[in-house]
């Protein structure tokens, strides 16, 4: 019986111990620096956001007991700038430590700066507004504002845009070009406000008597300031009714819980005292006019009626007398 053959299986341990030679000199040596440069990477990330993290809450305490008083919208975005341009440095640091030529990826980045420049101008523009409305300080974080006709509730100002919080909670990110471009209403900057209705009465009722009566109930409110006075003046004679200017002067933050309960306390008031709020009417007259281009139904001719002539009738006579 012939002896077997044992040649293919040597040349299989010889090829496993030739891997495992290469596999072991090359954790040994490139697998194991390259283990350190991941594990350098992740730490140096991990270490950049902790930096990051320090950063922000040091300038917020700086700006905070700094003699200028910024804004809250600047120190938000201070703290914001600095927190990022710390991190993406340790991005870059990290980055060096796997082996990346950082330089040539900082000028790459240079190179393609200018590029974006131009095809992102929109977005620096954005940019420019932004840094604008930072200087001016227009509103800040929390403000109630309309911006172009979008209002609601200072969120948040990012680099290139402006978030804003409607009051039935809607989000709307608005391009700070567009805002510093825009016509901006403020609701809050001022500590009180002034309360403007418009109320209209019936042409039969006493204007000295309504007058008296608004005026009465905004004294009377508690939450309507004494100074500057409140203020009830005839406004016009309209179409339909007498109207009167209600004025009052209220704390910003009572505005809207005034306005509604000064409403509602001139309704029940003017209802008790039988003063008629006026709707939109109108007076239609018609007169009844002859038509005298209506041809008549009979002709007298000699004390006689007959029969209306005929058109035809006309044209024979004309066409036999020819």
């Amino acid at each position: 019986m012939p002896a077997p053959n044992t040649q293919p299986s040597q040349l299989a341990m010889d090829m496993a111990a030739t891997y495992k030679e290469v596999a072991l000199k090359y954790m040994t040596t490139t697998g194991l620096q390259l283990g350190k440069n991941v594990l350098s990477f992740l730490l140096v990330l991990v270490v950049a956001g902790f930096i990051s993290k320090a950063v922000r809450r040091a300038i917020g305490v700086a700006i905070e007991r700094s003699s200028y008083k910024p804004s809250a919208l600047f120190t938000q975005f201070a703290t914001n700038v600095a927190g990022k341009t710390v991190w993406i440095i340790g991005l870059i640091v990290a980055l060096g430590n796997l082996g990346i030529d950082t330089q040539a990826l900082v000028a790459s980045l240079g190179v393609s700066g200018i590029v974006l420049g131009f095809a992102l101008k929109d977005t620096l523009s954005n940019f420019a507004s932004g840094m604008m409305i930072l200087f001016y300080r227009p509103f800040d974080v929390g403000h109630v504002v309309n911006i172009g006709g979008t209002e609601g509730t200072i969120r948040d100002l990012t680099l290139v845009a402006t978030v804003v919080t409607t009051g039935d909670n809607k989000v709307i990110t608005v391009p700070n070009a567009k805002v510093w471009g825009s016509t901006i209403t403020n609701f809050s900057v001022s500590p009180t406000r002034r309360v403007d209705l418009v109320i209209g009465v019936d042409y039969d009722s006493d204007i000295d008597e309504t007058q008296a009566l608004l005026l009465d109930i905004l004294t009377r409110h508690d939450l309507v300031l004494t100074e500057p006075a409140p203020a009830v003046t005839l406004k016009e004679l309209g179409a339909d009714s007498v109207n009167f200017n209600v004025r009052g002067w209220v704390n910003n933050a009572d505005y809207w819980k005034v306005y509604n309960l000064v409403l509602r306390e001139i309704k029940l008031t003017l209802d008790e005292r039988k003063i008629v709020f006026p709707f939109p009417q109108r007076e239609v007259w018609v007169h009844m006019v002859e038509d005298k281009t209506k041809t008549p139904t009979s002709v007298v001719r000699n004390g006689m009626e007959d029969e209306p002539e005929a058109p035809g009738d006309k044209i024979a006579d004309q066409i036999e007398s020819d």
